[in-house]
């Protein structure tokens, strides 16, 4: 099994190789990520049209025919490999500076280089200048549905091994909200039920004693 640094290595040579090629295309390469499973090497791909974006799947298939023929020709990798060709999908892959820049005040998923191997990092990307990103990543004990109480955490560009957005915080985001919301509206009805019931005897006293002066009169 190849080591990560390997993996790392083959993905920046697969995407040397690929990226002038596709660039002429009309394609822009979001990221090459190369993984262990199944027992084989997966090399993965995520195209989209540069610079609008919006790639169609006769693109993809188009850019997945040239991208065979070049690997074919290169023979980077020994053995058996899968080899896919992908749209970004929802959980857009995050690469180059601009990716990033796009991305400030969208929610991501970063795995980032640490003595230990990797850790994870997901929050609002609050700012980039280049170089750093600030990110302000969920309250602690809040879960994913607040983030406005956070420490924002600064990260060097080059500590970033993958990145995507996160959808899957926002759909959970989104959630949680709705989740607060009709706890509220509940909280809310139970507070008016008391006050109706509260009010209430006043309503029949005040009932009564009009029926007791019709009747004396």
């Amino acid at each position: 099994m190849a080591a990560r640094g390997d993996l790392k290595q083959m993905s920046s040579q697969v995407l040397s190789l690929l990226e002038p090629e596709l660039a002429r295309d009309g394609f822009e390469i979001l990221d090459v990520r190369v993984f262990q499973g199944g027992g084989r090497l997966q090399v993965r791909i995520y195209v989209d049209l540069y610079p609008d974006g919006g790639i169609t799947l006769d693109a993809c298939a188009r850019a997945g025919r040239t991208v065979n023929m070049l690997m074919e020709e290169a023979d980077i990798f020994a053995g058996q490999y899968v080899l896919e060709v992908s749209s970004p999908g929802i959980r857009r892959p995050l690469r180059l500076p601009r990716h990033f820049a796009a991305a400030v005040g969208r929610k991501v998923d970063l795995k980032l280089s640490a003595p230990s191997g990797r850790e994870r990092l997901r929050g609002i990307l609050v700012d980039f200048d280049g170089q750093r990103l600030r990110v302000r990543p969920p309250a602690p004990g809040r879960g994913d549905e607040d983030t406005a109480e956070a420490e924002i955490i600064a990260v060097e560009l080059g500590r970033i091994q993958e990145a995507n957005l996160d959808p899957e915080f926002d759909a959970r985001a989104l959630i949680n909200a709705d989740r607060r919301r009709k706890k509220q509206e509940r909280r809310q009805k139970r507070q008016s039920r008391k006050k109706t019931k509260r009010s209430r005897p006043r309503a029949d006293r005040l009932a009564r004693n009009d029926r007791s002066s019709h009747d004396e009169s």
